[in-house]
């Protein structure tokens, strides 16, 4: 058995399988690429290294979602992050 990306070739039934069943399910963020978490008010640049359902590794540290939503969130830019500190005041 190996893993197979998702294709035109399955049927809606199977689908319909593989999401009841929590097969699937959409990355907010890329693989290997930048993001910046909020810490103490200021964004901090992070590679994500591997995203899971529960949760997200940042530079080889593990977060879970929770954890990262009272640090004050993950961010896909340093704008974004900064606009998030700027809205909380």
């Amino acid at each position: 058995m190996r893993t197979v990306p998702l294709s035109k070739s399955l049927s809606l039934d199977q689908l319909n399988h593989l999401t009841d069943t929590g097969h699937i399910f959409i990355t907010p963020f890329a693989l290997n690429r930048t993001a910046y978490i909020v810490v103490n008010q200021k964004p901090f640049m992070v590679i994500v290294t591997d995203i899971s359902i529960k949760g997200i590794q940042l530079s080889g540290a593990w977060y879970t979602w929770d954890d990262l939503e009272k640090m004050g969130g993950v961010y896909e830019s340093e704008f974004d992050a900064l606009k998030a500190i700027a809205d909380r005041g």
